[in-house]
C-alpha cells in the first residue's frame, strides 16, 4: 500500500524507524498495535538497522565513485590515474657538498661509486646520505682531488621479478612505499643473462616506438608503486623468462631537511683521508602527496597535459611535482619594462628558506626544460620581498572582560600572525586594510576599536665601507606628503620615505624623502633631523627608489629597512614579490578603557 507521508530525505537510524511506525500506523491491519511496547518494535529496529546500514554503504560507494568526494586515498589514487596523474612518492632530500680526497700515494683519478654512503645528524636523528652516480675525480691538485657533489638522503634497494605472461595478472609493484621514484633505475636481464638492457622512465607516448626501451611508473595500493612497460607498439615488451631488476632509494621524506654536516662511512676507492664541507644543507624531502594535494593537482595536472604553455601551468607543473615548493610565481617577460619577449620568468620560495637554493633551482630547471616551446626561455629568478609594518592602538573595554593587557596584546598579534598567513605570506597577494583591522577587531569581545597604520617596507643589505647604488621598487603609487615635518619625537615625520638608523661619515643617518622627488642623507643629532645631501630620487607615482653612492660604516639590525606610506591603504605583490607580515614589523599598543552600560529608566 502505497503511503506518501514517508520521508525520504532523512536517512538516520531514528528517522527510518519513525518512518516505519507512521506506515504500519496508517495500515488498518495494525491499528490496534502498541508498536513502542510489543514484540513487534524489535523488528521494526531490525528493518531500521538494515536500511540504515544500506543507506550508509550505498552513500559511501556512491562518494568514491568520484574524485571530489572519495575519501580512501586509493579511490583517489584511481581517479588521479585515469586523468594520467601519478601522485608525488617520498623524496630524498639533497645536499650539496664539496668533498676532499687526498690519497696517500699518487694517483690520476678517483672513482666514488653510486651508493657511497655518508652519515649526517638532525637533532638526535641520524641519516645516511648517498650519491646517485659514479662519480670520477680527476685532475688532482697536488695530489688532492675536490669536486662538488649533490648528496641524497636515503638508501638502495633492490626489487627483483620474473616475466611470466602466462600469468595475466602480473604486476611489477615496488614492495617499500616510501620510494623516491625519481632514483628508480630498470635493468632487464634476458637470455639467460647474456643481454643486459638498461630501460628509462617515460611519462608520455610521444616519440616512443616499438623497440623504445621505456617503462611507466604508476601508483598502486597502499601507497606503493608499481611499473609497467610497452606492447611492442608503443614500447618494447621484455622477452618472456626474463629477469626485471628494480633499484630505488628509499627516503625519510622531511625528516633529515636541515642536515648540515656530513661524515663519510669508511674509504673512497681504498682512500679513508676524506673531508666534506657543506655548500647548502640538506633540503627538500617530503613525504608522499597527501589525499588532498592529489585531489586538487590531478584535474589542473591534466589539464596542462604535462605542457607548460600559460603561465599557470608552469606553476602547476612544478608545484604538483615538487612538494617543497612553498610558493610560486611565473609572468611573461612581455609584462616587464622593457619587456623581454620569448623569455617566462619564474620565482620560486621553498620551505624552511627565504628563496631558493641553487641545487633546487637546479632541479625546477631540469624538470621543466622539456616541458615548454622551443622558443621560450625560462628564467629562474630569486624571489623579492615586500613586507608590512603593522603599528596599532587598541582600546578593551575593562568591564566586560578579566583578562588583562598583556593577554589582550597576545590575542592581537596571534589574530595578525593568523592573517598573515591565511591571506599573506605569498605571491601575487593583496593586503586589505579593513579585512585586517576587522581580524584585529575580533580577536577578543571587550576591544572596542583599533587605530592601524601601515607602511610598506622593502630592505636592503650593503656592503659595508662600499659605494653602492639600489633601484628599489614599491610596486604601487606612494603618497606625496604635503610638508617637511622634522621633529625626531613625532612619530611620523611628514615623510613618504624613513629608513632605519645607520651609519654615515661617522654619523648615525637615515634616508628621507623631501616631498618633492629628492631623497637624502639625514643625520640624527639632538632632536632634529638635518639633511645632510642629497643621495638620490623618488618617482612618488611608480613607487621606484633610485640611490646612488650610499657608502655605509654600520647599520643597525640585520638589514637597513627603508618604509614607506602607500598611496592606497590596500596594497598588493606582483610578479616575484613575497608579500608577508614580518613579527619583527608587528606593533601593538594596549589601551583599556571604561565603558559602563546604559540602563533606561
Amino acid at each position: 500500500m502505497a503511503n506518501t507521508s514517508i520521508d525520504l530525505v532523512g536517512l538516520d537510524f531514528n528517522s527510518i524507524k519513525t518512518n516505519l511506525k507512521t506506515y504500519l500506523k496508517n495500515n488498518t491491519a495494525f491499528k490496534d498495535v502498541d508498536f513502542d511496547g510489543s514484540n513487534i518494535s524489535v523488528l521494526i529496529d531490525l528493518l531500521s538497522y538494515n536500511t540504515y546500514l544500506n543507506s550508509f554503504y550505498t552513500n559511501m560507494v556512491a562518494s568514491e565513485m568520484f574524485i571530489d568526494t572519495a575519501s580512501l586515498r586509493d579511490s583517489v589514487v584511481s581517479h588521479a590515474k585515469a586523468l594520467n596523474y601519478t601522485p608525488r612518492s617520498f623524496v630524498s632530500a639533497s645536499a650539496n657538498v664539496t668533498i676532499t680526497i687526498s690519497p696517500t700515494s699518487s694517483t690520476n683519478s678517483v672513482v666514488i661509486p653510486k651508493g657511497t654512503s655518508f652519515t649526517s645528524r638532525v637533532g638526535s636523528n641520524t641519516f645516511t646520505f648517498t650519491t646517485n652516480e659514479n662519480l670520477v675525480l680527476s685532475n688532482p691538485n697536488n695530489n688532492v682531488f675536490t669536486s662538488n657533489i649533490i648528496l641524497y638522503e636515503g638508501n638502495y634497494v633492490t626489487d627483483s621479478f620474473v616475466m611470466n605472461y602466462s600469468n595475466t595478472s602480473q604486476r611489477f609493484v615496488m614492495s617499500n612505499p616510501t620510494i623516491d621514484t625519481s632514483s628508480l633505475s630498470v635493468t632487464v636481464i634476458e637470455d639467460n643473462g647474456d643481454n643486459s638492457i638498461s630501460y628509462t622512465k617515460s611519462s608520455s607516448l610521444v616519440g616512443m616506438t616499438s623497440v623504445s626501451n621505456n617503462y611507466f611508473v604508476e601508483a598502486a595500493e597502499n601507497q606503493q608503486y608499481e611499473i609497467r612497460f610497452g606492447d611492442n607498439v608503443f614500447g618494447r615488451k621484455p622477452k618472456d623468462g626474463s629477469v626485471i631488476v628494480t633499484e630505488y632509494r628509499i627516503s625519510s621524506g622531511e625528516l633529515p631537511n636541515g642536515a648540515s654536516s656530513f661524515t663519510n662511512d669508511g674509504s673512497i676507492d681504498g682512500h679513508s683521508n676524506v673531508s666534506l664541507s657543506t655548500l647548502s644543507n640538506a633540503s627538500g624531502g617530503a613525504v608522499n602527496e597527501t589525499i588532498e594535494s592529489i585531489r586538487y593537482n590531478a584535474p589542473r595536472a591534466f589539464q596542462t597535459q604535462n605542457r607548460a604553455v600559460t603561465a599557470s601551468d608552469y606553476e602547476t607543473i612544478l608545484k604538483s611535482n615538487f612538494s617543497d615548493i612553498q610558493t610560486i610565481s611565473a609572468y611573461g617577460g612581455e609584462s616587464l619594462v622593457p619587456p623581454q619577449f620569448g623569455k617566462v620568468f619564474i620565482s620560486v620560495d621553498v620551505v624552511n628558506a627565504d628563496g631558493t637554493p641553487e641545487n633546487r633551482i637546479d632541479a625546477f630547471s631540469n624538470f621543466i626544460k622539456d616541458k615548454t616551446p622551443l622558443s621560450i626561455d625560462v628564467v629562474f629568478v630569486n624571489p623579492d620581498f615586500l613586507y608590512a609594518e603593522i603599528v596599532s592602538d587598541v582600546k578593551y573595554n575593562v568591564n566586560i572582560t578579566s583578562k588583562l593587557e598583556n593577554d589582550i596584546k597576545t590575542l592581537v598579534l596571534s589574530k595578525i600572525s593568523s592573517y598573515n598567513l591565511n591571506n599573506l605570506n605569498g605571491f601575487k597577494k593583496t593586503l586589505f586594510y579593513s579585512k585586517l583591522i576587522k581580524e584585529i577587531d575580533s580577536a577578543d569581545s571587550s576591544i572596542v576599536s583599533n587605530n592601524t597604520n601601515i607602511r610598506a617596507i622593502k630592505k636592503i643589505t650593503p656592503v659595508l665601507n662600499k659605494i653602492q647604488s639600489y633601484e628599489i621598487e614599491f610596486g604601487f603609487p606612494l603618497i606625496r606628503e604635503t610638508g617637511i615635518d622634522l621633529r625626531i619625537e613625532e612619530t611620523h615625520y611628514g615623510h613618504t620615505i624613513r629608513t632605519s638608523a645607520f651609519t654615515f661619515n661617522g654619523f648615525r643617518s637615515i634616508i628621507v624623502d623631501d616631498t618633492t622627488g629628492k631623497l637624502f642623507i639625514a643625520k640624527l643629532s639632538s632632536n632634529l633631523i638635518d639633511l645632510e645631501r642629497q643621495i638620490g630620487t623618488i618617482d612618488y607615482e611608480n613607487g621606484i627608489l633610485i640611490v646612488e653612492n650610499l657608502n655605509v660604516s654600520a647599520f643597525e639590525g640585520s638589514s637597513i629597512k627603508f618604509f614607506a606610506v602607500p598611496l592606497d591603504k590596500d596594497f598588493s605583490s606582483t610578479k616575484n614579490v613575497i608579500l608577508s607580515i614580518a613579527d619583527e614589523d608587528i606593533s601593538v599598543k594596549i589601551t583599556p578603557v571604561k565603558i559602563w552600560k546604559k540602563y533606561r529608566i
